[in-house]
């Protein structure tokens, strides 16, 4: 067994083996430490040295309790081996974002020495870089979400029966990962697209091809080998990672996050724009027709009852399910022709376009202050202020940056401290993301 990645992880919430460097001593705390992962500040404590080897751990992740237990870890004494002992974790194991006297902290370090003891596996220097969830069959982190009872009504929640659809033709939304830990996978000559990440619900609705469903001469004809045409383009929609459409689903499953399908709301309203192997991919803002909010205070503009669709991503997809992508500005065209809302626009371009006087630092094949200087120019000018587009006054959430592709799509997200401080105590409050639901 080694580090590993599990199925289905998502990629946001990985451990990753990294080498200490530039260790800074905490400008207001005589027994603390920042270092830099991943472009992000991590406060430590004294006894980490510069050349270390540390296990890292991301905000809102959990993790393994049982590790948490063994290190003493737990706030709760009673949690821990040692009762003597605490930590600060609470009992759900949750890193989150957190001011410590003033400086921000992005993660959870550990020394390498007490995650082999716990896994018994020895992580030589050559995983420094690595990324993993699971250590010598162990699971050590996942994403963090609010768990609650299965009840009888919802229990057949995921028994979706699909007997419509066709391999290739419906792809759900893809992980929008970490700019700041993959910026390396930037080049300055690629071509990329900046846009403001908004906070609501994702959906999808594609005009893809499923199974016709057939009269009883149909399939007479087509048992006795005549040539019946047994597929058609039909709407299909979804949240984030479910099939929503009643056609192709359980048909007890009447349970829905808002008491009704939103989704299919949305479907109802954009799908007479969509052409035949076209999916259109984006965010639901503002407020259900009941009046909650999609997002705690996040209201885009909209009144209460009233909601905004916003679109950031088109594929079309052959018959035979090739899938292709359209970039920013016919991502833009399609819907200034269609009568919808594109994602808020920033930039299109090459990359080392984006900002020019950063090309000083493209003279020799190390791009590292390159990377560096793209991210902390990224984070002044998108990063830690109020949302402009909210009557609210609450924090922006970032940026995505795309790179262009005709058939694969590659968008990374720059989401603001700020943002995340306030997400991390809205978990606290118990509040639920509706992305972790759907």
């Amino acid at each position: 067994m080694s580090l590993q990645i599990s199925k289905n992880a998502n990629p946001n919430y990985l451990a990753k083996v990294v080498k200490l460097k530039g260790l800074q001593k905490h400008p207001g705390a005589d027994r603390l430490q920042t270092v830099v992962i991943d472009f992000q500040t991590v406060i430590t404590g004294m006894e980490a040295k510069e050349g270390d080897i540390y296990i890292y751990f991301p905000v809102e992740c959990t993790i393994n309790t049982s590790f948490l237990s063994i290190t003493n870890s737990f706030r709760d004494k009673t949690f821990n081996d040692d009762s003597e002992k605490t930590g600060f974790f609470e009992s759900n194991g949750r890193v989150k974002a957190v001011r410590l006297r003033g400086e921000q902290s992005c993660g959870y370090l550990v020394p390498k020495n007490v995650v082999e003891d716990f896994a018994n596996f020895l992580i030589h220097d050559s995983f420094v870089g690595t990324e993993f969830d699971t250590i010598n069959g162990i699971k050590l982190l996942e994403k963090y979400v609010i768990k609650e009872s299965v009840s009888g009504a919802n229990k057949n929640k995921t028994a979706s029966k699909l007997s419509r659809l066709i391999e290739g033709q419906v792809r759900l939304h893809v992980d929008t990962e970490n700019l700041r830990k993959n910026v390396h996978k930037i080049k300055p000559s690629d071509l990329i697209s900046v846009t403001y990440k908004t906070h609501g619900t994702s959906y999808w609705v594609g005009n893809v091809l499923v199974k016709k469903q057939l009269n009883w001469f149909e399939k007479l004809a087509k048992k006795i080998g005549l040539n019946i045409v047994d597929t058609e383009y039909d709407l299909i929609y979804g949240s984030r990672n479910v099939v929503k459409n009643k056609s192709v689903e359980d048909p007890k499953n009447k349970e829905h996050f808002y008491g009704y399908d939103l989704w299919k709301d949305i479907k109802d309203e954009i799908g007479h724009t969509i052409p035949k192997g076209y999916t259109i991919y984006g965010e639901y803002l503002g407020f259900d027709k009941n009046g909650k909010h999609i997002q705690k205070n996040y209201d885009y503009g909209c009144k209460p009852n009233s909601g905004k669709i916003e679109v950031y991503r088109i594929t079309h997809t052959t018959p035979d399910g090739i899938v292709t992508e359209l970039n920013n500005p016919q991502i833009r065209e399609f819907c200034s022709k269609n009568g919808l809302n594109a994602s808020y626009f920033f930039y299109f371009g090459e990359a080392k376009e984006l900002y020019p006087d950063l090309k000083a630092y493209l003279g020799d094949d190390d791009l590292e202050d390159w990377h560096r200087s793209l991210i902390s120019r990224l984070e002044k000018d998108f990063n830690e202020k109020l949302c402009f587009m909210c009557e609210n006054k609450v924090p922006e959430e970032g940026v995505v940056l795309r790179k262009e592709s005709l058939f694969h799509c590659e968008s990374y997200k720059l989401k603001s401290f700020a943002f995340l401080e306030a997400e991390s105590k809205e978990l606290d409050k118990g509040e639920k993301n509706i992305e972790d639901e759907s």
